[in-house]
């Protein structure tokens, strides 16, 4: 077995635990490659697998490995996805080739670069590495918070990575997803936004969560203010008071 398709075989197992599943059917299912009996009782022999019935699990050895590999993919999903604008499934293809030879310091420059994303476009958790345990800086040209970004600057979404789930789905009910470009009109007393005919007011601990390409001689859109800021404000279960938007008129955030 080569190290290509260990490393495979590992990942795909590390992807089915994340799906609920175990079973070799599901790994098989996941990377489209035969996998033997030979195969799994070999990385049972090296300590990378263990077996209880149908049910396969790694060993803190081969998680190891598996995280290594899927932290290499995803990343290159974002890169290519939010930062390139390659189509999704197409970044997906260029993660399965290019994961298995990136060096260690490229991809803790592409995770830094991007502001250490916790999910890949698809939605899968991307394991953090020591540049993420060390809080290295993004480069702030490139991309930054929203909560980094100047008033009066226009910027592209790239991704968000919220503190809870709830977050997120507040946000992307409010289409405030990646790809949609925006203005911030101002940071006090609340980080007020403009995009695609929607005003909303947020709360600092908010736009941390959502980071950005700047971009380059992009102008406002209007000097006019955001419509109802510092009114309407709200505070739900894990949701800090963000004021509400509008979208041809008012809407609770």
């Amino acid at each position: 077995m080569d190290e290509r398709f260990e490393e495979n075989l590992l990942e795909a197992v590390l992807m089915a635990h994340e799906r609920g599943e175990c079973t070799v059917e599901t790994v098989r299912d996941l990377k489209d490659e035969e996998v033997t009996e030979e195969h799994v009782a070999a990385l049972e022999k090296r300590g990378l697998l263990t077996r209880e019935g149908s049910c396969l699990s790694l060993t803190d050895a081969g998680r190891a490995i598996a995280e290594n590999v899927i932290r290499r993919h995803r990343l290159t999903e974002v890169l290519l996805y939010s930062l390139l604008g390659v189509e999704k499934e197409r970044a997906s293809q260029i993660g399965c080739i290019v994961e298995h030879d990136m060096q260690p310091e490229m991809v803790d420059g592409i995770c830094t670069l991007l502001g250490h994303p916790s999910t890949c476009p698809h939605g899968g958790p991307i394991p953090p590495g020591p540049c993420c345990a060390e809080h290295q800086r993004v480069v702030e040209q490139l991309v930054v918070s929203l909560a980094d970004l100047q008033p009066g600057r226009r910027a592209r979404v790239l991704y968000i990575k919220p503190k809870n789930h709830e977050r997120l789905h507040r946000l992307t009910a409010f289409g405030l997803t990646p790809g949609v470009e925006l203005e911030l009109h101002q940071q006090r007393p609340a980080y007020c936004i403009r995009y695609e005919g929607t005003e909303l007011a947020l709360d600092r601990d908010v736009a941390e969560d959502i980071f950005v390409a700047p971009i380059e001689g992009g102008e406002p859109e209007s000097d006019r203010p955001v419509a109802g800021h510092g009114r309407g404000r709200r505070r739900g279960r894990g949701w800090r008071g963000w004021g509400w938007g509008r979208r041809g008129g008012r809407r609770r955030g």
